[in-house]
């Protein structure tokens, strides 16, 4: 950016340049061939089997091979139905190796999204788990789908199915005899990187039928840099020598770049298949002792839960609003902490990472830059990276975990002062990564100094992680400038950290006054008693035009007989203006979610109005 911009100091202490320009114009598979070159020990891991790099890019290439034998050409669609699994990963390199564009999908999408999906963005070829296998068939016959291609978790183990078995359907073809019969000499393909697709990945579909984000090899490879560089020197100094433990969906835009980034840096990838299965994250942090956990935040509030005392592991949230009490409580069981992130499918998605944690465990804002300036000295982070690799990633990790944990005690204090640790805030915003906001009442842009005074207004982003429109419709879906228009009310500290405040749809207006549904259920998650709140706004029957505010609650485990709406409403009264305190107050088993763990208000919303119109 032009000017100087509030968060622009921040980089400076972490050592994060202001651009990472020029980013590798090449295709996303070339992350999986620089992975297989640079690190020969490190690689994903699924099940207790593990399947290093260079493995990796060979099985890419057999079915990128393949993928070709059956006639597929550049710019052709395949989809998937898989979780997150070694499979996944082998399909996504090799339908970009091949010069395919991937339609990422979920099991849990219910068939009518799936039949739009593909009838959008029509593709030839879909990939399931055996699993799927009577879903992918029905949505290949209602869309026109030619080909059908099985894999099974157990093809990635250590006693894998005999090749060659019974097909699992007449028009069925197992993805691991196709790789076993092919070999390892996919076709050149010529690609124009900032035009070329490497995912056509459709939003959730919260507030109609999803859309189709069409994300280039180009924005795609570029979010996986920005997400290494964001962590300073640090993310050049674990290259190829720690383990991540990965519980998010790979076919949601989050965990489809984390698990390129973590490609691209070459570490040890856990991959839990089940993303509810916390047992197993417990299991696996055990047994591998990884440096960090990628999750969403009801992974992090119920994980804290578990047997995971002492774990010192670092957590990195996204996908959806991280309440405040969820970091402490994480906390506080686990001895390690979390760092929340930021975006949007059309972003990339990420725009955003709360580094603040990092300036609280290393001892302030001067400890850190000088920490960054040492470590960015020339030779230093190939020595020390050369040093920790040869020890290990499960050594490493012990080691690493044990002393997070001592650093998060040590520095326990600094958190209330908000000098280091700030919590509730989304972060800063990624370089290269443009900012604008709009004033919530005239859609003006507000200035640099609005922006820092704190004045709120509509987040508008631009990078090279941008989608290149909605498809088919190259830049649809941005204004006559190129910004993405988020929905998201935000306000900005002194220092360029972000605070989502609501969502424009989300945003509850009573008798004129503006109700920011998140900063209630950050309220409410700070009740002892409240596992899961979600605000909403209902028609207000007896004023046109104006909401009523609702609450629906999920107790925690023992209040589920003594949480009352009585006892919300009266503890609301205590912290939010009369306008704000809800009308209408559910307790709820269980409060909807949609399959990547973002809570669904679409159905509640639903759930709302048909309990109104039975009254």
């Amino acid at each position: 950016m032009p000017q100087t911009m509030p968060w622009h100091a921040e980089y400076e202490v972490f050592g994060i340049p202001k651009t990472l320009a020029p980013y590798p114009e090449k295709p996303v598979s070339d992350i999986c061939d620089l992975a297989a070159g640079k690190f020969q020990n490190t690689g994903l891991i699924q099940g207790g089997f593990f399947l290093s790099y260079p493995k990796l890019k060979e099985q890419v290439d057999r079915l990128a091979t393949a993928l070709a034998s059956m006639g597929l050409k550049k710019g052709d669609r395949v989809a998937t139905l898989l979780p997150t699994s070694i499979s996944f990963v082998v399909a996504d390199y090799a339908i970009a190796r091949a010069g395919c564009v991937h339609i990422p999908s979920s099991s849990l999408e219910p068939a009518s999204n799936l039949e739009h999906k593909f009838n959008t963005g029509s593709p030839k070829a879909i990939i399931c788990l055996d699993e799927y296998l009577e879903k992918a068939i029905d949505a290949a016959r209602a869309t026109g789908i030619k080909f059908v291609i099985v894999s099974r978790l157990a093809d990635y183990s250590d006693f894998p199915p005999a090749p060659f078995a019974p097909k699992p359907a007449p028009d069925a073809l197992w993805m691991a005899d196709l790789i076993a019969a092919f070999p390892a000499a996919p076709p050149a393909i010529a690609f124009d990187a900032k035009k070329d697709l490497e995912t056509l990945l459709f939003t959730g579909g919260t507030t109609g039928l999803p859309k189709g984000c069409m994300l280039t090899h180009f924005g795609t490879y570029a979010n996986a840099v920005q997400n290494q560089y964001v962590m300073g020197a640090t993310g050049k100094l674990v290259e190829g020598a720690i383990s991540v433990l990965l519980g998010v969906p790979f076919f949601h835009s989050y965990g489809h770049v984390v698990m390129h980034t973590m490609t691209l840096m070459g570490l040890n990838q856990i991959l839990i298949p089940d993303s509810r299965d916390t047992d197993a994250m417990v299991e696996a942090i055990s047994t591998y002792k990884p440096v960090m956990q990628i999750g969403v935040p009801t992974q992090f509030m119920k994980i804290s839960s578990d047997k995971l005392k002492g774990a010192g592991i670092l957590g990195m949230s996204g996908s959806a609003p991280l309440p405040p009490t969820a970091q402490k409580d994480f906390e506080e069981k686990s001895g390690g902490g979390i760092m929340e992130g930021y975006g949007l499918s059309e972003m990339g998605p990420v725009t955003h990472l709360n580094t603040s944690f990092l300036l609280r465990i290393t001892g302030g804002r001067n400890a850190t830059r000088i920490n960054n300036k040492v470590l960015t000295t020339p030779g230093v982070i190939p020595i020390l990276n050369t040093a920790i690799r040869a020890v290990g990633p499960k050594i490493v990790g012990t080691v690493a975990t044990r002393g997070l944990s001592l650093l998060v005690k040590a520095s326990k204090k600094k958190v209330s002062s908000g000098q280091s640790e700030k919590r509730g805030t989304a972060g800063i915003p990624y370089p290269d990564t443009e900012v604008k906001l709009l004033d919530v009442n005239t859609g003006k842009p507000l200035t640099v100094e609005e922006m820092a005074s704190g004045m709120r207004g509509e987040m508008c982003l631009k990078g090279p992680q941008r989608m290149a429109g909605y498809w088919p419709e190259p830049d649809s879906g941005m204004d006559e400038e190129g910004f993405v228009h988020t929905g998201d009310v935000v306000m900005v500290d002194p220092q360029g950290y972000f605070y989502i405040v609501d969502r424009t749809k989300d945003m509850i207006i009573v008798s004129g006054y503006k109700v920011y549904s998140r900063e209630v259920d950050d309220l409410l998650f700070a009740h002892p008693g409240v596992e899961l709140a979600a605000t909403i706004g209902i028609p207000d029957a007896d004023r046109e035009g104006s909401e009523r505010v609702a609450v629906f609650v999920q107790p925690k485990p023992g209040w589920k007989d003594k949480l009352t709406a009585e006892e919300i409403i009266s503890y609301l009264q205590n912290h939010v203006a009369k306008y704000a305190v809800p009308k209408v107050v559910r307790i709820v088993d269980a409060i909807p979610q949609t399959e990547v763990h973002k809570t669904d208000k679409k159905a509640l919303r639903a759930l709302a109005a048909s309990q109104l119109e039975n009254k």
